[in-house]
């Protein structure tokens, strides 16, 4: 995996919505460079606020908000109320499985400004899936 800057994590992940499989649907505050290593703090449904690694965030984390979808209010504009709708929002898709594999790592690439390749994924039964 290739190595990426905190600015890069900043760029591509502050104010999205994540899962996690023990705390369930929250949302990625800001991204902190200290002592060498780039943190993660997120706050979740619960209440529960967690600060990850940048490692440990890439392993655990998926995104709840394809790179492909609309642009959300940036998390600095959110009054406290709005911040609280995103992360109910979060644990809505949590709960309803929304995860996307692999959409952190491409929005890590995309703000390192490596080219990430569209790719093919329909699910089975989908109307899209029958045009293929």
């Amino acid at each position: 995996m290739p190595e990426y800057t905190a600015n890069q994590y900043e760029k591509a992940w502050t104010g999205l919505m994540v899962s996690h499989p023990t705390f369930g649907g929250g949302v990625i505050m800001r991204v902190v460079a200290t002592g060498g290593k780039i943190l993660i703090p997120v706050r979740f449904q619960s209440g529960y606020r967690k600060t990850f690694t940048a490692e440990e965030a890439r392993a655990s984390l998926k995104s709840l908000w394809g790179r492909m979808s609309a642009r959300k209010k940036p998390i600095n504009q959110l009054s406290d109320a709005e911040l609280q709708e995103r992360i109910a929002e979060a644990q809505q898709r949590h709960d309803a499985r929304y995860q996307i594999e692999e959409d952190l790592e491409e929005r890590l690439s995309l703000a390192a400004g490596i080219p990430v390749l569209a790719k093919e994924n329909f699910v089975a039964g989908s109307a899209l899936a029958w045009a293929f």
